[in-house]
């Protein structure tokens, strides 16, 4: 298998779309250690009740996606930080279909972000378009 140029274009958006899921993930994993200072309306707060993970379960998760996350942010560890990634968006995934969320804005939900965080480590590495299906 022959090395791919990446092109300047294909390099910045990729670092674009790395960038957005950066941000929204550490941002998701920060505020979970202030949910209990955070004012929410009583449909939020009915929807997190549903979701049924104790309250001080969140500061766990909130680690577990930071760290996860940072590992995605440097490329040396941006694949298994993408790999540990997907796992997290699985489970919350499986987590809205439990208390039947709607499809579109719920359930796909994380789907988007999986295909944002992976299209934007495609566009950045060679090595990873060599192990897709689709190429020659």
């Amino acid at each position: 298998m022959g090395s791919q140029e990446v092109s300047k274009g294909q390099l910045w958006t990729g670092r674009i779309l790395s960038g957005l899921i950066v941000t929204f993930l550490l941002f998701d994993g920060i505020i979970k250690f202030f949910l209990d200072k955070i004012p929410m309306s009583p449909e939020a707060q009915a929807d997190a009740l549903r979701l049924a993970y104790p309250p001080e379960l969140m500061p766990y998760l909130g680690t577990l996606l930071i760290i996860i996350t940072l590992l995605y942010a440097f490329p040396k560890t941006a694949i298994l930080g993408a790999i540990l990634i997907t796992g997290y968006l699985g489970g919350a995934v499986s987590t809205h279909v439990r208390v039947l969320n709607p499809l579109g804005s719920h359930i796909l939900f994380p789907v988007y972000l999986g295909i944002i965080l992976w299209g934007g480590l495609y566009l950045r590495f060679p090595k990873l378009r060599e192990l897709t299906p689709w190429q020659k």
